[in-house]
């Protein structure tokens, strides 16, 4: 006789509570696989939110959050130049750890933060959820099917205006907190999609420019040199209407994936045309369902910290090509990770 017990809610702590972490919590009630056991934000007032929404505690501080030992794994949801000692005190405690993209501002420190994930044997997951769109699922299966016949270029863009709404005094604005401002908040979302297409990034070649910012880059143009003969561009600005689209071409076709991924258009050099709608939304939900579930032992992570560390590699060597005037060899940052 079978036993369809549903399996007991994941135990976690939420840190970071406003913003984007209201998205989260959406997700994660939507899966039924969570339980917010604790809750921290320096902002008093997002955390209590939380905590009163899902009836958790609200905490003094990320200690406090992670000591209950019902505790079983931590969730991250904040700026990204705090992630490296957030996480690492949370493999420390024994806790998984789950961190919204990207891993950290540095090749380093996300290499430090996975190493720390093996160190602990604990599981870790990087919130990169944009692969999970369906268009660029089925854009790897046409690449596989040899739909395209030899990749040779790709193009991605993924702009918006958030930089004309961005308040001086936001750690976003603070090129110390944010290098490579939009490349880093958003373009590594079609970064990680490329590394998904091509696999790791070997070189890198940039220019960064300052539009309309006082404190901060917001335009942002970078080559990704990728195993012979892949070469993909990549353009993210912070002071634009929103632009989302990626286009892959091979000797023997096209894809053009426009408006976030709703959208998927094939052609080859035979006059054969394709395109279909797209559905949009549950990205997040399969995500965080992932994690329940791997964290039970029944899936396995597939953006872990070395698909998070391949991402930041790109942002990085785009900041140091773009200051240094020159082209960027991947491998002097990643060295044998």
């Amino acid at each position: 006789m079978s036993d369809n017990k549903s399996p007991e809610p994941l135990r976690v702590a939420l840190i970071g509570c406003g913003g984007f972490s209201r998205n989260v919590q959406t997700a994660l009630a939507a899966t039924g696989m969570y339980r917010i056991v604790t809750c921290y934000d320096p902002d008093q007032a997002a955390m209590q939110q939380a905590a009163d929404a899902h009836q958790a505690q609200a905490c003094e501080s990320q200690q406090q959050a992670l000591e209950p030992e019902e505790v079983e794994a931590a969730l991250f949801i904040t700026p990204n130049h705090l992630h490296r000692l957030q996480v690492e005190e949370a493999f420390a405690a024994g806790k998984h750890v789950f961190v919204e993209k990207p891993i950290a501002n540095s090749v380093a420190d996300g290499i430090a933060m996975t190493r720390a994930a093996g160190k602990h044997d604990r599981l870790f997951m990087v919130g990169h959820v944009t692969r999970r769109n369906q268009s660029y699922r089925l854009l790897k299966q046409y690449m596989d099917e040899g739909r395209l016949g030899t990749v040779v270029s790709a193009e991605a863009h993924f702009s918006h205006a958030g930089g004309m709404r961005l308040a001086e005094s936001a750690w976003r604005a603070d090129p110390q907190k944010c290098p490579g401002l939009p490349l880093n908040v958003i373009g590594c979302h079609l970064v990680d999609v490329l590394n998904m297409l091509f696999g790791r990034p070997r070189q890198v070649a940039a220019m960064h420019r300052q539009a309309i910012l006082k404190t901060n880059i917001d335009c942002t143009s970078t080559i990704i040199g990728y195993d012979h003969p892949v070469t993909a561009t990549m353009v993210s600005t912070y002071v634009a209407p929103m632009v989302h689209f990626v286009r892959v071409t091979g000797t023997g076709g096209v894809v053009e994936i426009p408006r976030h991924g709703l959208e998927f258009h094939y052609y080859d050099n035979r006059g054969t045309m394709e395109s279909r709608p797209m559905p949009a939304g549950g990205r997040l939900e399969e995500q965080f369902t992932e994690f329940a579930m791997a964290v039970r032992g029944e899936a396995e992570i597939e953006t872990g910290g070395r698909e998070g560390v391949m991402t930041v590699a790109v942002t990085e060597g785009s900041v140091i090509s773009a200051r240094e005037n020159r082209m960027v060899d991947l491998d002097d940052l990643l060295g044998d990770f």
